[in-house]
């Protein structure tokens, strides 16, 4: 057979060199486009119309996202108004399928959030239109031919038509050499569509633009719509090698891998990786020349078990073949022509005739007698163009893309998300690397491939991952003095403006709260749901001072005789007193009968409940009771709980305490001649506390002596006498000795005697206590007799000790109220 020389092959090879990463993006606004991609055509049906996924990021809340397809050209597509592609999207990523004709398109999206646009993003290109798959050797994929050693079949220049694209790989790159070894799609590239410009090369094989872009320019012309070609050429091979590689049949070649399944690998590769996402018309056959030396028996074999193959192995039953007559070398061969001609006549086999290229036969077309000058391409670009008519793309059912699946969106830990693939993939790959169905990164753009155990691919629409996706922790203000003052509440408000969430379950920027208590509230992203730490506040109750007051309607009732008591609670403070409770114990004898105001009674126990005290307000409760017994009646109240805190009295200590939450009324039954006693009980009187002492701690270096007079009577007549004692007591630390003691006579007293020693000069009335010890007190006295009627003050002091005292200065006064002097009031009477 004869086939391609090894120069031949040597360029093919070289040449094919595929690109892994997918397409990159710009970075991200407040809404990112990221499906469909730059570039891409997705197959038409054949009512022009194909049903597009548009999907994309969001990273502020939206109510509704639309989109709108904008014709770059007028005719080249048809213009749609902006629609719904989804409402209330969640989790940052929206999605919807929208109808569009046949025609290339910018894409616009835009956001909107109570009824505003406030978010907008476009993509450049994107096509509804034809998509196809080349299969044959070199003179598909595109080869050289050296005649006396000048190669006279370069490709020709790329499509100039902006609509004509394919799916590039780079040269060169270690990824193809790679796919070259072990035909791994995961060596090739992904979604990237570019223009199929000069220089450019067509996935998954064909290193050169060759005769496509000529014919994509022609056709996109013609039927006004986008075309998209994979090309699975591979020179040097045949049917005859295709057939075998997929049916695993083994082989042996010089350069064609019969071990990973070359070249039907191609077909497998790009019918798993790309059509799934695209949908095809049709596979576009361009074999023949390197079967010349098969029989046409064999030929058949060949084309309809390939033709067979790609039917079943990709669950593609109507999936068209359109065929191209070709078999010249140096001339057309009739047994492969005849075989290609059956196969395209085949009855319901959906095959069809493409261009007869046996008709470019010219030196300067075909310098080597086999592969196609840069004329010779032109001429078979046309004839290819010129095949695919307008009538056979309507009788061809195409198959249509399929949706991508979502990644799914949680928070991580900081500023990350989650990104988790869909499950049930054998493979997942990662543009950042990682090969795990899950990820947890930070801002950027992320995208992955995932391969079934079918081997078909999934590229399911990329995620932009904001700056921010967990708000900083906020921070908690309270109105007014930060503790609940009034029964409506306490206003807390949080410093985040978007959604927060409150331990209360309340989701608002401010809470009322009327008890006290610790609150905490995060921050929540509206979009992920991305909680911040929490920020905490302790409330408590403002203070309220309550006083409780007690009266009854007639002092002096008959016995049997109803009386009515009022309990008057007053708030004596700004702040409002909540739920506050009193309760009156009632006397023996003192039987409760109705109350209007809620007061209600149990066990001799008179008690109700008030809701609310306002700040400086006061509220009363009345019952009325009857008298069964005479006597005197004393009834005593009190508060017993409170919501607030009092700053003078405590509840349910006992009405005996003092303090101002109990009250006393008393009455007695007339005629006055009983002498009972009835009083309130007072079980729950707490403990009172021990006096607390005036004096300082006792030093021992000083003594502190403190001075008390008495007279044996307040009340004397003219001529009548008064005996007054002066008592010293020491309680410091050290022993007194040498203490002076004074009184001083008013006029209407003289001096009568002693019998302590006392002694008086004129009105002064002196005496001497040797010495005093710590703790102890002594005394001394003298007698006065009255002269003169009327209301007398007596003036007393310590006049000297013989050491410094703690608190006092001994002679210095006996009204300068310290406790070394003391005053004494006798009434005189004629």
């Amino acid at each position: 057979m004869n086939t391609l020389t090894p120069v031949h092959l040597r360029i093919c090879i070289l040449l094919y060199v595929p690109a892994l990463l997918t397409h990159s993006f710009p970075s991200l606004g407040q809404i990112k486009l990221t499906y469909p991609l730059s570039r891409m055509v997705i197959q038409r049906d054949n009512s022009n119309q194909a049903s597009v996924q548009v999907a994309g990021s969001y990273a502020q809340p939206l109510d509704a996202v639309e989109v709108r397809f904008v014709a770059r050209v007028a005719g080249q597509g048809t213009t749609t108004n902006w629609r719904l592609l989804q409402a209330n999207p969640v989790n940052g990523q929206f999605n919807g399928i929208v109808p569009v004709s046949g025609g290339w398109y910018q894409i616009n999206v835009r956001g909107l959030k109570n009824g505003q646009v406030v978010a907008t993003d476009s993509l450049d290109r994107f096509g509804v239109g034809e998509v196809f798959a080349i299969v044959g050797h070199s003179n598909a994929q595109g080869s050289s031919c050296f005649v006396n050693g000048v190669d006279q079949c370069p490709t020709m220049a790329g499509a100039t038509d902006d609509r004509v694209i394919a799916v590039p790989f780079n040269f060169p790159s270690p990824e193809i050499d790679q796919y070259f070894n072990t035909a791994n799609p995961r060596f090739l590239a992904g979604l990237d569509f570019r223009k199929l410009q000069t220089g450019a090369t067509i996935s998954p094989f064909a290193s050169v633009p060759w005769l496509w872009g000529r014919m994509g320019d022609l056709l996109v012309q013609r039927i006004n719509v986008p075309v998209l070609f994979y090309n699975a050429g591979f020179g040097g091979t045949n049917m005859e090698y295709n057939y075998k590689a997929a049916y695993d049949i083994p082989f042996d070649h010089s350069f064609v891998r019969y071990p990973i399944r070359m070249p039907w690998a191609n077909v497998r590769n790009l019918m798993g990786l790309y059509v799934p996402a695209t949908g095809i018309r049709a596979m576009l056959l361009q074999h023949g020349e390197n079967d010349r030396g098969n029989s046409t028996t064999d030929i058949l074999t060949h084309h309809y078990g390939v033709i067979d193959k790609s039917r079943t192995e990709f669950n593609k039953p109507n999936l068209a073949w359109i065929v191209a007559l070709s078999s010249f070398v140096g001339g057309p061969f009739e047994n492969v022509r005849s075989a290609q001609s059956q196969v395209i006549n085949r009855a319901n086999y959906r095959t069809f005739q493409g261009p007869d290229l046996d008709n470019i036969t010219s030196l300067a077309e075909r310098p080597d007698g086999i592969h196609y000058s840069p004329s010779g391409q032109a001429r078979a670009g046309e004839l290819w163009a010129n095949a695919i008519t307008n009538s056979m793309l309507q009788s061809i059912t195409p198959y249509l893309a399929q949706p991508q699946p979502l990644v799914s969106l949680t928070c991580a830990s900081g500023n990350q998300l989650t990104l988790t693939q869909p499950g049930g993939y054998s493979e997942y790959i990662w543009t950042n690397g990682a090969s795990s169905s899950s990820v947890s990164v930070g801002t950027g753009l992320y995208s992955a491939r995932l391969r079934n155990a079918q081997n078909q691919h999934v590229f399911p629409p990329a995620v932009q991952v904001p700056a921010t996706v967990r708000p900083a922790t906020p921070t908690i203000t309270a109105s007014g003095s930060g503790d609940i003052c009034l029964a409506a509440g306490l206003s807390l408000t949080s410093s985040y403006t978007g959604l927060n969430r409150w331990n209360t379950g309340a989701a608002g920027s401010s809470i009322t709260v009327t008890s006290a208590g610790s609150y905490s509230v995060q921050a929540e992203n509206e979009v992920y749901g991305c909680l911040s730490a929490p920020a905490s506040r302790t409330v408590a109750l403002a203070g309220a001072d309550l006083s409780l007051a007690m009266s009854v309607s007639r002092r002096t009732p008959a016995m049997g005789d109803t009386v009515t008591y009022t309990l008057t609670v007053r708030n004596e403070s700004g702040c409002d007193a909540r739920s506050v409770t009193l309760q009156n114990r009632l006397p023996g004898n003192l039987s409760f009968v109705s109350s209007a105001d809620g007061l209600t009674a149990a066990n001799n126990i008179v008690s109700g409940t008030i809701p609310v005290v306002a700040g400086g307000q006061q509220v009363s409760r009345r019952y009325i009771a009857r008298l069964t017994a005479a006597g005197t009646y004393w009834n005593a109240a009190e508060l017993t709980a409170t919501t607030n805190p009092d700053p003078d009295s405590q509840p349910a200590t006992g009405t005996a305490d003092g303090q101002d939450d109990a009250a006393t009324a008393d009455l007695r039954t007339r005629p006055g001649s009983s002498s009972a006693v009835f009083a309130s009980p007072n079980p729950n009187q707490a403990a009172l506390p021990p006096v607390q002492s005036n004096q300082p701690t006792p030093d021992p270096t000083k003594v502190d002596l403190s001075l008390h007079t008495s007279g044996n009577v307040q009340v004397v007549k003219v001529g009548q006498f008064i005996t007054f004692t002066l008592t010293v007591r020491n309680s410091g630390g050290l022993s007194a000795t040498g203490i002076g003691v004074q009184h001083t006579l008013p006029a209407g007293l003289v001096f009568s005697s002693s019998t302590t020693g006392m002694a008086a000069n004129g009105q002064l009335v002196s005496g001497t206590i040797t010495s005093l010890a710590p703790g102890q007190f002594a005394s001394l006295s003298f007698v006065a007799r009255a002269t003169t009627a009327g209301t007398l003050t007596g003036m007393a002091q310590i006049s000297s000790s013989g050491q410094p005292d703690t608190d006092s200065q001994p002679g210095n006064g006996a009204a300068n109220g310290e406790d070394d002097a003391n005053v004494i009031v006798v009434r005189i009477t004629n």
